[in-house]
């Protein structure tokens, strides 16, 4: 099983999202999984120009398979399964994933456009999305968001694994994030 991992936690190995989806990782370390990791704060990743998107929209669904305009989402659309790690930040997530899901949503890699609605291409049909919030969340409004965009993409299921108030009383942080953690990995 390939196991794709996107990682958006820009604050690095001090961001708490990392260490709960890192719990999970060692919780599934027996199993035979191929793990790729793609760290988003390291990727060079820019929002598509106005001529990337004309350039990826002129490609046959042929060209498409070998351009490296549409490697992010071939990458995406092969895995087994996919783990979202992403900080909850102003409602929603780090922007570098907004970057990256935009790469990924790619018509006839992806996804398909139909005359009855969207036929998703992707193999996964499960994924994973953890977060942390500093605070309480009254809205997952980027869980929201990634939900719906890999039904589109086919994935049947999505999960969310979150971790909140962090920050409400610092002497506490460590406390909450290892209570939330073995809250769902023991």
């Amino acid at each position: 099983m390939k196991l794709l991992i996107i990682d958006a936690c820009v604050r690095g190995d001090e961001s708490g999202t990392r260490r709960f989806y890192t719990r999970y990782l060692e919780t599934i370390k027996d199993e035979d999984i191929e793990v790729s990791l793609l760290d988003l704060s390291k990727a060079d990743l820019k929002p598509l120009t106005k001529e990337e998107v004309y350039l990826r929209d002129s490609l046959s669904i042929e060209e498409k398979e070998k351009h490296e305009i549409c490697a992010f989402a071939r990458e995406f659309r092969d895995a087994d399964e996919i783990l979202v790690a992403a900080p909850y930040w102003d409602l929603s997530f780090p922007s570098c994933l907004k970057v990256y899901l935009e790469r990924v949503s790619t018509v006839g890699v992806t996804f398909l456009a139909t005359d009855t609605g969207f036929e998703g291409l992707c193999k996964a049909k499960k994924a994973r999305y953890f977060t942390t919030a500093g605070g309480i969340v009254t809205a997952h409004l980027g869980y929201d968001y990634v939900r719906a965009l890999f039904k589109m993409f086919g994935i049947e299921e999505t999960e969310l694994y979150s971790i909140e108030c962090l920050d409400l009383d610092k002497s506490k942080r460590e406390q909450y994030l290892t209570e939330g953690i073995n809250y769902y990995f023991g």
